[in-house]
Formats: structure tokens, sequence, C-alpha cells
């Protein structure tokens, strides 16, 4: 079944955002070590946008207006320094990992995600990217997840049809939209993981499934 591909969300699929240390409390422990401590810093961060900053220069000058609007005291080395040991240190689910590469054997699979550039070296680490057939990071295109335009971009560049797409993510909104644009699509999370087996496995009968009956 090489003609059909699974995407998967990474954020609370493999990487963890509610068991161990989340990314909450590293969004928590970055900020504190740049000068201002937030249990809400997360939620505060967000209006920023930092998964659909293309490159560095961008985001250092994002950098520089969280510098005047929390007060940090330490400068743009530093807070790549520090957003790399704090997010390192995060929790994740090897066996949601290690379910998804058994699938290559079975079809084409994918990461697609809402991520910030400094979180690849993480990734690549938690999953192994070239185990992956498939890669579409939001900085990489300058948007993301829910934006249907990224989506379309992301057809454009797969030689498959609508139809014989899975895409597996934690957040309603995303598969609202995977949905409408014609995916399969649903909501899980690594605690989920018989779930997501249901899911991909569903999803990868139904040809067969066809073909017995007719």
């Amino acid at each position: 079944m090489k003609n059909k591909l699974i995407l998967f969300d990474w954020g609370n699929i493999v990487d963890s955002f509610s068991t161990g240390y989340s990314i909450k409390d590293a969004f928590y422990d970055l900020f504190k070590s740049l000068g201002y401590e937030s249990e809400n810093a997360i939620k505060e961060v967000g209006k920023y946008q930092l998964s659909g900053i293309r490159n560095m220069d961008e985001l250092e000058d994002c950098y520089k207006e969280m510098t005047k609007e929390f007060n940090l005291t330490k400068d743009f080395d530093t807070f790549i320094k520090n957003y790399k040991y704090y997010f390192n240190k995060i929790t994740y689910y090897k066996d949601v990992r290690d379910y998804e590469i058994s699938l290559k054997d079975k079809c084409k699979i994918g990461i697609l995600s809402n991520i910030i550039l400094l979180d690849r070296e993480r990734i690549d680490k938690q999953l192994g990217l070239d185990n992956y057939d498939y890669l579409f990071f939001s900085y990489e295109y300058g948007l993301r997840k829910p934006n249907i335009e990224f989506f379309e971009k992301i057809q454009e560049e797969l030689p498959f049809k609508k139809e014989n797409i899975l895409f597996l993510d934690d957040k309603e909104k995303n598969v609202e939209t995977a949905r409408e644009f014609g995916w399969n699509s649903y909501v899980v999370t690594g605690l989920e993981l018989d779930k997501i087996k249901k899911y991909v496995e569903e999803f990868l009968n139904k040809e067969e499934i066809w073909k017995k009956y007719y």
C-alpha cells in the first residue's frame, strides 16, 4: 500500500504536552532563565507564532520584541542556548515513535507539524528524521496549521490523492481543516496509542476490503 501516506503531527503525539517534563515546563523554565517568570509563559508567547518564523534573522527580530514586552535580561545567543537545553529535556513517547516507524513496510509516512526552527535537531534525536518519507515543518513554509494554504502547498508536493492521505493531530481545529480539505483526519494524542493504531489500521484496510468484495 505504498500508494497511501500517513502524516503524523509531532507535538503531543510524540513530544509530550501533558506528562513528565512537558512543553509548558520548558517554556516556564526558559523564560525564567531569561528574566521573566510566569506560569502562563507558553500562552503569552503564543501570539508571536514562533513556529511560522523562517530563519534566524527573523527569530532574532522577534526575540527583540519579546525582550521589550517581557523585560528579558539575556541576549539572543543565550536564548538559543537555553531553549535547546530546556526543550531537550521534554519527555517523549518512544512507543508512539516506534509504531510510526514500524509502518514503513506498509505505507509511506511523514511528519506535518508546527515547529520552531530550533526544534529540528530535537525532533531528529527523537524520531530519526531519515525514517520518514516526507517532512512538512511550518517554519520552512512560513505557514502554520490550521491555515488552509499550508495544506494546499503540501498537497501540491505529494503524489497521493487526498483520499489516500491520513493525518493525525492533537488539535480539533487542525483536524477539521484537514477533513474539509479532503484528507482522512482524526484527533489523537501520544497517550492514545491504541486509538492511533485503530485509525491507521482502518485507513490501510479500506482498499483491501473494497477489493475483497468487488
